[in-house]
C-alpha cells in the first residue's frame, strides 16, 4: 500500500462500519511484537523487506495499530517515531512506483500543449542539450493539484511553484514532498480523533503504547535527556488555546459558570497536574500527593478569571467555590482533603464542538486550532513543538 490515507486504504476500510470497529479487530490478528516491527528497524536503519512487502491488510493493521496506541499520548515522542518509522517506509515504495493515483492527495495529470512553450522552456530548460534525459524527467511538470488544495497542504514559498488556471503544476519530487506533508496532517488528524475515542480502546493498545514508549525513549534517548517528557510541568499560558485565553481574560454573566466553572477548572487542572492522562477516569489523588499545586497555582487562576468577569462571579455566587472543587472531584465542599478525590468526576475539558454549541462566543480558532477536537491537545501540541524545537536549538549550539 501507498498511502493508508489513501483512496485504496479508504476502500478497504468501508468493509467496516467505523474505525473503532477495525481497531476492535486488529489485536486478533496482530500480536503486540509485530506491530512494534514498524519502528523497531529504526535502529538498525534497514526497512525489512516483508513490511515492504506486506500486503494491503497487514500495512494498514500494523499501521493503525500504532496509531491505536498513540491515542495514549497524541503529541510526544512516540507520536514522532511512528510519523519517522512510517514516513520512511511509505516514501520508500512511492518512491519506486510511477502511479500516483492511490494517494490521498487529488492529482491530475498535465495534457500535452497544456503549458506554454515558452514557460516550459524557462521551467524545464528545453534548450539545454548537455541535461541528461535522467535529470529533465526529475523536473518536467507532469502533475496538478488544485491550487486551493496545495496551499492547504504547503506553507512554504511559492516562489519555485508552477502556477496556471487555478492549478499548482508539479514535478515528481515536488509531489512526493507535498504527499509526506499530507501524511503529516493525516496523521495528526486521525491521532487527534483516537484520543477522544482511546476509553473505548481493548486494553491492547496501551500494552502496545507502553511498549512502544520504551522505543521512543531508548530512540530519542539524548532529546530526552535535555528537553524532557510531556508532564506535569508549570503551566505555559503562552501555549493555551484562544478560548482558554478568553475564558482567562473575564466574561459576560451569561458565560461565567460555563467559561470558569467548566471549561477553566477542568482544563488548568489538567495541564498543569496531568496534561497527558491514560483515560478520562483518572483521580487527582492518583497524580498528586498533596494539594497544594491546586491551592497555590490553579485556584488562585481560576478566582482570578472569575473575578475579571462582569459582574465579578465569585461576588455574586460565594457558593460556586465549592462548584469549583466538585468538578475537581472532591465533592461540593469548600475544604477537601486530597482522600476526598474522586468522590465526584474529575471532569475533563469539554471537545472543541461542545464549546463550540453551548459558548460559541469563546469559540474563536486560530490557525492551530485545525485538527484539533479539545483544547488539552491544542495545549499538548504546542507543548511538543516547543519541546522539538528547543532540542533542535541545542543541536546547532553543539
Amino acid at each position: 500500500m501507498l498511502d493508508p490515507f489513501g483512496k485504496k486504504a479508504r476502500e478497504l476500510l468501508k468493509e467496516f462500519e467505523d474505525i473503532n470497529s477495525f481497531l476492535e479487530i486488529i489485536p486478533t490478528y496482530l500480536d503486540i511484537n509485530l506491530a512494534l516491527e514498524r519502528v523497531k528497524w529504526l535502529k538498525n536503519g534497514a526497512i525489512p523487506e516483508y513490511i515492504l512487502n506486506a500486503n494491503d491488510w497487514k500495512d494498514l493493521m500494523g499501521f493503525y495499530a500504532l496509531l491505536g496506541a498513540l491515542a495514549f499520548s497524541p503529541y510526544g515522542f512516540e507520536m514522532e517515531l511512528v510519523k519517522e518509522a512510517n514516513l520512511k517506509i511509505y516514501l520508500t515504495r512511492i518512491e519506486k512506483t510511477k502511479n500516483f493515483e492511490e494517494l490521498s492527495i487529488s492529482i491530475e495529470p498535465v495534457a500535452d500543449n497544456e503549458i506554454p512553450q515558452r514557460d516550459l522552456t524557462i521551467i524545464e530548460k528545453r534548450l539545454y542539450s548537455e541535461i541528461s534525459p535522467e535529470d529533465r524527467e526529475k523536473i518536467t511538470l507532469k502533475y496538478k493539484v488544485k491550487l486551493k488544495d496545495f496551499l492547504s497542504l504547503n506553507e512554504g514559498s511559492l516562489k519555485d511553484v508552477y502556477i496556471r488556471n487555478g492549478y499548482a503544476y508539479l514535478n515528481r519530487s515536488q509531489l512526493i514532498e507535498l504527499w509526506e506533508k499530507s501524511f503529516e496532517k493525516n496523521l495528526e488528524r486521525a491521532v487527534n480523533l483516537l484520543y477522544e475515542l482511546r476509553d473505548e480502546l481493548p486494553q491492547y493498545y496501551i500494552q502496545l503504547y507502553n511498549r512502544l514508549s520504551e522505543i521512543a525513549r531508548e530512540h530519542f534517548k539524548k532529546r530526552l535527556e535535555g528537553v524532557g517528557r510531556t508532564t506535569a510541568q508549570p503551566l505555559r499560558f503562552d501555549l493555551f488555546p484562544p478560548c482558554i485565553k478568553i475564558a482567562l481574560g473575564g466574561v459576560p454573566s451569561g458565560l461565567r459558570n460555563y467559561a470558569i466553572t467548566v471549561l477553566l477548572t477542568s482544563f488548568l487542572s489538567y495541564a498543569r497536574i496531568c496534561p497527558n492522562p491514560p483515560s478520562k477516569n483518572v483521580r487527582i489523588k492518583d497524580c498528586i500527593k498533596d494539594l497544594s499545586i491546586i491551592e497555590k497555582e490553579i485556584l488562585p487562576v481560576i478566582i482570578e478569571a472569575g473575578n475579571r468577569c462582569s459582574p465579578p462571579l465569585f461576588e455574586d455566587q460565594p457558593n460556586e467555590i465549592k462548584n469549583i472543587w466538585y468538578h475537581l472531584g472532591f465533592g461540593y465542599t469548600s475544604k477537601p482533603k486530597l482522600e476526598d478525590s474522586g468522590t465526584s468526576t474529575w471532569y475533563f475539558p469539554p471537545n472543541c464542538s461542545k464549546i463550540k454549541v453551548n459558548a460559541p462566543q469563546l469559540c474563536k480558532p486560530d490557525k492551530d486550532c485545525k485538527y484539533i477536537k479539545n483544547p488539552l491537545t491544542y495545549y499538548l501540541r504546542k507543548l511538543y513543538l516547543e519541546s522539538k524545537k528547543e532540542s533542535q536549538g541545542e543541536d546547532r549550539n553543539e
